[in-house]
């Protein structure tokens, strides 16, 4: 039942604020982003576009826990669309806020307050991120690894005397969180040639949201440049690990070499706006739409990867200017100037 005070509760941040527990938020647009609570506020009353907005929604992780030391926690996945700009919302926001608010009252503290009511914003998510977000989430709150965990370091360490069939997604997430340390980083730089390649590819997707020190970082680009064709889902595995809001050099070179290949794809493609989108300069961008429209129309999609990519990025707000700015640009590509003139078209029928 609501109580009085509920009433006056005009945003999500508020009613996490007078909920009577700790939070934490992370943006799942893209990866797993922890946010800070003064970040999600200036994005509820509509100050800043949502960071890494996907699909037209902005996708969040609600993890919200009382005492210490922690010994329950619980979560909520919400999404909630986004306009042409990449602000929330806010209709929305309001009826997930009735919503809870009609179901829990303004405190999360009480037995059975936790349990988010059915409602049109929840999601799960897919098990390579849910994977992540444990991990990064046990780390959050100091909780001991799953189980598994020191059997990945073992296979890490020594490859020929360990199964890595008895690791578990969730156990190689919750360590490759610990790949900030350097001396584990340099174990796995050095025996990448080691692993077997279902692992590999899950260790790669473990690393996204970890900060790989420059060793790792080029250890991977360098894998992923040689393996990309041959094993192209560990590759783009790989190139999923080096993702990184930081414009990262050795990085970017790999994209420049991979967007030049012939076998650059649909797939290639997607990983780099779904992950990389960050090391995208001018000339990558451009790089980047001109195999987009290359692949359109080598497949006779009539523009629409062209038409997709081109709204997925320029709904990113570390990317919307430049974009935006490629419409206008009187030095593009015959292949861009065509594409563009097709969206154009297609955006006036519309």
């Amino acid at each position: 039942m609501a109580n009085p005070s509920a009433q006056s509760i005009q945003t999500l941040s508020e009613f996490l604020l007078h909920a009577g527990t700790n939070f934490q938020l992370f943006d799942l647009g893209r990866g797993v982003h922890a946010m800070d609570t003064q970040m999600f506020l200036d994005l509820e009353n509509g100050m800043l576009p949502c960071p890494r907005p996907r699909q037209q929604h902005a996708w969040f992780a609600i993890v919200f826990w009382s005492g210490k030391p922690v010994k329950q926690h619980y979560v909520w996945f919400v999404k909630f669309p986004v306009d042409e700009r990449g602000l929330l919302v806010v209709a929305a926001r309001n009826h997930f806020l009735q919503i809870i608010v009609d179901a829990l009252g303004s405190s999360l503290s009480e037995d059975g307050q936790d349990e988010l009511p059915d409602n049109p914003y929840s999601f799960v998510p897919p098990q390579s991120q849910m994977a992540n977000f444990n991990a990064l989430t046990r780390r959050l709150l100091h909780l001991p690894d799953s189980v598994g965990t020191d059997k990945v370091e073992q296979y890490v360490k020594a490859p020929a005397i360990s199964d890595w069939r008895e690791l578990s997604v969730q156990a190689v997430a919750d360590f490759a969180v610990k790949l900030e340390a350097p001396t584990l980083a340099k174990t796995v730089a050095d025996n990448l040639k080691l692993y077997q390649q279902d692992f590999l590819k899950t260790l790669f997707e473990s690393a996204e949201p970890v900060a790989l020190d420059n060793a790792l970082n080029n250890a991977i680009a360098d894998f992923c440049q040689v393996r990309i064709d041959s094993e192209p889902a560990v590759g783009l595995a790989a190139l999923r690990a080096l993702s990184s809001e930081t414009p990262e050099p050795q990085t970017k070179t790999l994209l420049a070499n991979l967007l030049a290949k012939d076998s650059a794809d649909i797939h290639l493609l997607s990983v780099i706006a779904g992950r990389l989108y960050s090391q995208l300069d001018e000339s990558l961008l451009v790089a980047f739409f001109e195999r987009a429209a290359f692949i359109d129309d080598k497949e006779a999609m009539q523009g629409q990867l062209f038409a997709g990519f081109f709204s997925d990025l320029v709904q990113l707000p570390v990317l919307r200017l430049q974009v935006l700015g490629m419409l206008r640009s009187p030095d593009r590509s015959e292949i861009l100037a065509v594409a563009f003139g097709r969206l154009f078209n297609q955006t006036q029928k519309q």
